[in-house]
């Protein structure tokens, strides 16, 4: 040994390898103590205090959760809110032919105000039984707060580990519906038993068909036991919208002056004794405006799916068809072809129990959230809906329902 080996440091112990992993889920939330007691309940351990981080320890692994509410209030919330907002945006940005998925994940997304880090060690190198032992306490954590995972940051991965949506836009899922948000007791408080029961009708008949709609819309509070529309009043309606939608198909699709599709429907006008009160106040004006605008024309001929729905209501077809397609023009007309006259028109028709129309007008006011709100977020409605056909059957179905203090026809609230 040289004379100045003696004073060479002592080398050290080779480091130990860690490995590790760094996921976030993304979860409804009241508050941090809503997060915090339901991540206790999931992993079966109590942590005191009032802090925001439980830790596990299992052998040589460790893992802390960390939980945060997104607000304005605090730097942690502030930079929750902006991890919320950025992985929506980005997953927004995503394409995929997985369209209904995105966007019910994006809905998931929006409703989320709190967020978990989980960042987890074990000694060694990397270990898919290690990885897997963490990854199930990720999902329980995940599933009990009713949450979204990351995954490698490349994906958003469900409970179980499926993939939601992946930044390449792939997903393992068939479909995929946000968490349940609870609604407080109080919401519906003082509300006739029969709209909640309406509402709830329609919410679980749209998660069967997998379309998301917010739990806060407002409630139909009409009675179905108060008198409603009148069977004349129903069918001076559909004679009413044969003859402004044959009017405007003369005009827009036939291109026939005013004065020729006047002379068309005037023969229809007679035979129903169609008088100006059949009319609202704005069918009126088009029908005696030769000066209407073709965009007018073009809104007035959607009148035949309005035509159809009261057709329905009168019990002369069955067909209330789902609104992933426009109305069959040609039967609905031959339908009142078969009664030119009120008399005719009044003695063949089975007015439908005001529950009935109560119960499709509930339902077509949620699909027509549904539709709308897809539409301002830049995206095409769910499952192939029509919003055409779905805004004008809201207008229809909610006129015969006597929504609105039985308002008059061009009064009617088309707002969702």
């Amino acid at each position: 040994m040289g004379l100045f080996d003696k004073f060479k440091k002592p080398k050290e112990p080779p480091r130990q390898q860690r490995s590790g992993v760094m996921e976030l889920i993304f979860c409804p939330a009241e508050s941090l103590a809503h997060i915090m007691g339901r991540m206790e309940s999931a992993l079966g351990v109590h942590s005191p205090g009032t802090g925001n981080r439980i830790s596990i320890y299992q052998d040589d692994m460790h893992i802390d959760f960390t939980g945060f509410v997104a607000d304005k209030e605090t730097e942690d919330g502030k930079k929750a809110q902006e991890q919320l907002q950025g992985v929506w945006a980005y997953f927004r940005q995503v394409e995929t032919e997985h369209i209904d998925i995105q966007r019910n994940l994006l809905y998931h997304l929006r409703q989320c105000r709190g967020m978990v880090s989980v960042n987890a060690v074990y000694d060694g190198p990397q270990n898919a039984d290690k990885e897997g032992a963490i990854s199930e306490r990720m999902g329980v954590v995940t599933a009990a707060l009713q949450g979204v995972l990351t995954w490698g940051m490349d994906a958003l991965v469900d409970p179980a580990g499926k993939i939601i949506l992946s930044k390449d836009g792939k997903s393992d899922l068939e479909y995929y519906m946000p968490s349940e948000v609870p609604i407080p007791a109080d919401w519906a408080k003082d509300a006739p038993p029969e709209a909640v029961e309406r509402r709830n009708k329609s919410m679980a008949l749209l998660r069967d068909r997998h379309i998301y709609v917010t739990p806060w819309l407002p409630l139909l509070w009409e009675r179905a036991e108060e008198p409603g529309r009148t069977v004349e009043e129903v069918c001076r309606r559909a004679a009413a919208l044969l003859i402004v939608s044959l009017y405007s198909e003369c005009r827009v699709g036939e291109h026939m002056s005013y004065e020729e599709s006047r002379e068309f429907v005037n023969p229809i006008i007679e035979s129903y004794g169609a008088e100006e009160s059949f009319f609202s106040p704005e069918e009126w004006t088009y029908l005696n405006d030769p000066n209407s605008t073709e965009q007018t024309q073009i809104q007035y001929a959607w009148q035949y799916e309005n035509l159809w729905v009261m057709e329905w209501a009168l019990g002369l077809t069955d067909d209330l068809f789902w609104p992933t397609r426009i109305c069959d023009v040609p039967q609905s007309v031959r339908i009142m072809r078969d009664y030119p006259s009120m008399e005719e028109l009044t003695a063949a028709a089975r007015l439908r129990p005001r529950k009935e129309l109560l119960d499709q007008a509930d339902l077509i006011y949620r699909l027509h959230w549904a539709c709308v709100d897809a539409r301002v977020m830049g995206m095409p409605a769910p499952q192939e809906l029509e919003e055409g056909v779905v805004m004008e059957r809201h207008r229809a179905l909610f006129w015969l329902a006597g929504c609105d203090e039985m308002c008059p026809w061009d009064d009617v609230d088309l707002s969702t």
